[in-house]
């Protein structure tokens, strides 16, 4: 009872300090905190070859997102950040036909202009 007394004080005292106090044990590990921090994890193009006007997507991993009005439908060529696959859609909400992609791509005719949503998973 004593001890639990001690200890309270000390986490107390030490908080205003800046020095260490005691964490719960149930806290997230930085990893897991990492992982659902929004990061940059997509760099789409408008024209062949990473030209043109550059759509840089921010999101959790594994966030579907929609595409912005001026990006849908005009999106041709891409790259995933590092330790990523990334997919778009040619429908929003991440449905119908999808193309994927690791580290870069030149999307084929068949999605070429067609992308309207995209989402990043950790390979």
């Amino acid at each position: 009872m004593q001890f639990s007394t001690i200890t309270a004080f000390l986490t107390l005292a030490m908080a205003g300090t800046g020095l260490a106090v005691p964490v719960d044990a149930q806290a997230a590990p930085a990893e897991a905190l990492e992982a659902r921090a929004p990061a940059q994890l997509i760099d789409l193009w408008g024209d062949a070859n990473f030209l043109g006007l550059k759509y840089t997507g921010t999101a959790e991993r594994g966030a579907c997102i929609n595409l912005p009005s001026n990006f849908a439908s005009i999106i041709t060529s891409g790259k995933a950040r590092s330790g990523l696959k990334c997919t778009t859609w040619i429908n929003t909400g991440c449905s119908g036909t999808g193309f994927s992609f690791i580290s870069s791509a030149k999307f084929d005719s068949w999605i070429d202009n067609k992308s309207k949503s995209w989402k990043c998973i950790a390979l």
